[in-house]
């Protein structure tokens, strides 16, 4: 018997990484998931490696008619997950503001409509795990943008976790630090790459990069456990206690 038997996940970004990483614990847990993401061949490759009880469905999450027609292909959802998104670097003055708000488009208005939709099919017991990142409690040099994103997702997960409290369903936000296997381009020279890898990795008391896995367990932490609602989860090695 798994914790999660009988239960429906969507997870948005699940067709690598992050996101990828929860539906394997999810699956192993019992649950059916349903993965979204922008690319068929990711989401076959995951779908291959899940097993019976995932199905992918190509979905860009910054555009809400494809977000609505996602959640409207499950009559019941018991966990939505949203990791789907990407990351914007550069200095303030360079980066153009369309690519910030493009970022918003995705990141944060993605996870805002999957959980206007999903909601009224979320019985009581059910969970949403919304995914943000330290930028929003660490101040990161060129990731001004993604910073204030970070930010607006944690307000809305303590916001949205009181409004849903009445209704039995319970709102975290996983906020993830240095996770190697993600597809982030930090718009660095490659010859540059492996001494600025090795800045990051100062900051941090571990002094190491997370697994994926690691931010796994932490959210099936966050979708399982029930008195935890309301929670900004920093899992970034101590960074933020810096």
């Amino acid at each position: 018997m798994g914790a999660l038997d009988g239960k429906t996940a969507i997870i948005t970004g699940g067709g690598s990484g992050i996101g990828f990483a929860i539906a394997e614990r999810f699956v192993k847990e019992g649950a059916n998931v349903v993965l979204a993401g922008r690319s068929q061949k990711r989401l076959d490759e995951a779908v291959e490696k899940l097993g019976r009880r995932a199905r992918g469905m190509v979905t860009d999450v910054a555009d809400e008619a494809q977000v609505q027609r996602l959640i409207d292909s499950e009559p019941r959802i018991d966990l939505l997950v949203t990791c789907a998104g990407g990351a914007v670097f550069g200095p303030v003055e360079q980066v153009p503001t369309k690519s910030w708000r493009e970022l918003f488009d995705g990141r944060f208005f993605g996870q805002l409509s999957a959980c206007h939709h999903a909601v009224p099919k979320m019985p009581p017991g059910s969970s949403i795990v919304l995914c943000s990142g330290i930028a929003g409690h660490a101040a990161l040099v060129n990731y001004s943008g993604g910073a204030g994103l970070c930010g607006a997702v944690n307000a809305m997960g303590r916001s949205l976790a009181v409004e849903l409290a009445p209704k039995g369903i319970r709102v975290n936000v996983l906020s993830p630090g240095l996770t190697h296997g993600t597809a982030i381009d930090w718009k660095v020279p490659p010859e540059k790459l492996d001494e600025f890898m090795a800045g990051l990795m100062s900051n941090i008391p571990m002094k190491r990069s997370a697994s994926a896995h690691e931010m796994a367990d932490a959210a099936f932490f966050l979708a399982t456990c029930t008195y935890a609602t309301g929670m900004v989860l920093d899992i970034d090695g101590g960074w933020t206690a810096i």
